[in-house]
């Protein structure tokens, strides 16, 4: 199943690193502002030659509330064990476009 959505940046710095095959991998911590006081954690993970370009481009501008329109794969919950439990949405990313800034 596909997502295709507008998220934004959390505080967390994306992780860019290389993968066990070898392969660019790009980590980022994503939220999905459902409502005024209800928000919900994604962490995507993006593999390969297409996270290293928007990688290479976008990572000085790639700040916390930035806006990322993405397509996601292979959605799953994943509850936190933490006081309080917590749940957050981990996918693979197919394609990611960061969203100019409104001008002032």
């Amino acid at each position: 199943m596909r997502h295709t959505g507008t998220l934004y940046l959390s505080k967390t710095a994306p992780q860019a690193s290389i993968a066990r095959c070898g392969a660019f991998q790009l980590q980022m911590l994503l939220y999905d502002r459902l409502g005024t006081h209800h928000i919900e954690p994604w962490r995507v993970t993006w593999t390969g030659r297409s996270a290293q370009r928007f990688w290479l481009e976008h990572a000085t501008t790639l700040k916390p509330g930035a806006a990322v329109v993405v397509e996601l794969e292979r959605a799953q919950i994943h509850t936190l064990h933490c006081r309080p439990p917590r749940s957050e949405v981990h996918a693979h990313m197919l394609h990611c476009a960061l969203v100019p800034p409104r001008s002032k």
